[in-house]
């Protein structure tokens, strides 16, 4: 596959979290009571509210600390480009510009390779620069106002996390981007830390998945997208749809409140390979928001 049809296929899983994330964030940014800082944009919200945490969790073409760095300003930019397009939007987009954004890295080659680039860079033409910190530097300081975004961080981290949501952070919005603890095979957090992985309200995701059932290898995928088609209705929250793959299609074949575990892809990709009925293919919304997939 070509490097171009790559970077396409990512933009098309970004351009589909955004649209996810915007109609949360929007009365966010309008809501900020902007009082200029040497770190950009304070507001008054409480540190620590579960109302205003978000993740995203899209596929990386590689595992490599640019391949985070690039998805993440990837992220933002088309944040502010798409605020600048929905109605009243101007205001909101100017409040996201990236001088506004505080990007922590739980990486430390990310974080190098970032704080490199940010010496050595010029102003975007989203609005400046973000703030490049590590994930411990980043819980080491007095307090930090603004937009905030955390870049793949590990189960191992989960503490951290914790204390710079919960005790150093206070602006309007954060944003979480591929943590690990919602890959497959993760290991299972501790349960005291529940409460705060359970504050993040995941508004996209699209996980590939490979099961080895009873019934030979599976490839399928866990999507959840909230706020858009198919998504969270009626005040209740988005499900997390199981995907299974057949051919060059994907048929949802379960549906749950909660992430799945391997144990439930397992399950659903059995009965629906046992299954003699056919199985109904994905609606069109659901094409829409996996990479590559348009009709």
């Amino acid at each position: 596959m070509s490097r171009l049809r790559l970077h396409h296929r990512q933009q098309a899983a970004v351009d589909a979290a955004v649209q996810c994330l915007l109609p949360a964030l929007q009365p966010l940014l309008l809501a900020v009571k902007p009082t200029k800082t040497a770190k950009g944009f304070s507001n008054r919200a409480k540190a620590g509210s579960d109302t205003n945490r978000f993740g995203v969790e899209i596929p990386v073409a590689d595992g490599s600390p640019q391949a985070a760095i690039d998805l993440t300003a990837t992220i933002l930019n088309t944040t502010v480009a798409r605020l600048k397009q929905r109605p009243g939007g101007a205001s909101a987009a100017a409040a996201a510009g990236l001088s506004n954004w505080t990007v922590v890295h739980a990486r430390e080659d990310a974080l190098q390779l970032a704080q490199a680039a940010a010496r050595g860079g010029g102003k975007s033409s989203s609005g400046g620069q973000p703030q490049v910190l590590g994930l411990r530097q980043a819980c080491q300081q007095p307090q930090l106002a603004g937009l905030l975004v955390v870049v793949e961080p590990q189960v191992a981290d989960v503490a951290l996390v914790e204390q710079l949501l919960d005790e150093v952070w206070a602006g309007p919005a954060a944003l979480v981007v591929n943590p690990g603890w919602g890959q497959q095979g993760a290991a299972p957090v501790p349960a005291e830390y529940g409460r705060v992985l359970d504050s993040v309200n995941v508004v996209y995701s699209f996980l590939p998945c490979a099961i080895q059932g009873l019934l030979g290898p599976k490839e399928g995928a866990v999507l959840r997208t909230a706020d858009a088609a198919g998504g969270a209705t009626a005040g209740k929250p988005a499900p997390w749809r199981i995907l299974l793959k057949q051919k060059e299609e994907f048929v949802q074949v379960g549906a749950m409140p909660r992430r799945p575990t391997s144990s439930d892809l397992e399950l659903a990709f059995l009965n629906a390979s046992a299954a003699s009925s056919p199985l109904t293919k994905t609606a069109k919304f659901i094409r829409g928001l996996i990479p590559g997939k348009k009709d």
